[in-house]
């Protein structure tokens, strides 16, 4: 009987950001391109810009927070678990101001971009558990 090889991620948080971004980028993608043919010509063109405007702040913001473990991994490993909580928390207050702050373009459609924003959340998250799940992060020298 033969067995798959499961696959290893052997290029730690920097393979985690990849995988990630080219699954959120791919989820939006195919959203957007359903909301264009589901909505329809006119309003479709408004609902797949508000889909990926929201889902593309979704993407930046959480590639900024996994650059940044990536790149505290590589230089601080013993603080790197602080450095990425900080960077989620600074993320969620960011994305807190931009959502308080900066008005929203008129044209927005407004459940188009939630559901933007859910796809991409859902896709990164689901993305970096199944990489991280097969990621080996030695912390401490044994």
């Amino acid at each position: 009987m033969k067995t798959s090889a499961k696959r290893v991620n052997t290029r730690g948080w920097w393979g985690i950001l990849v995988a990630c971004l080219i699954g959120s980028v791919a989820a939006l993608a195919v959203a957007v391109v359903i909301a264009w043919l589901v909505v329809g010509r006119t309003a479709g063109g408004t609902a797949a810009a508000s889909l990926g405007l929201a889902g593309a702040a979704v993407v930046v913001l959480s590639g900024l927070t996994l650059l940044v473990t990536a790149w505290s991994w590589d230089r601080w490993r013993e603080q790197a678990v602080f450095i990425a909580l900080f960077g989620f928390v600074l993320k969620i207050i960011l994305m807190a101001v931009l959502l308080t702050v900066v008005p929203p373009p008129v044209w927005l459609d407004t459940m188009a971009a939630g559901l933007g924003a859910l796809v991409a959340i859902v896709a990164w998250q689901v993305t970096e558990v199944f990489v991280f799940a097969r990621t080996r992060q030695q912390i401490y020298d044994d």
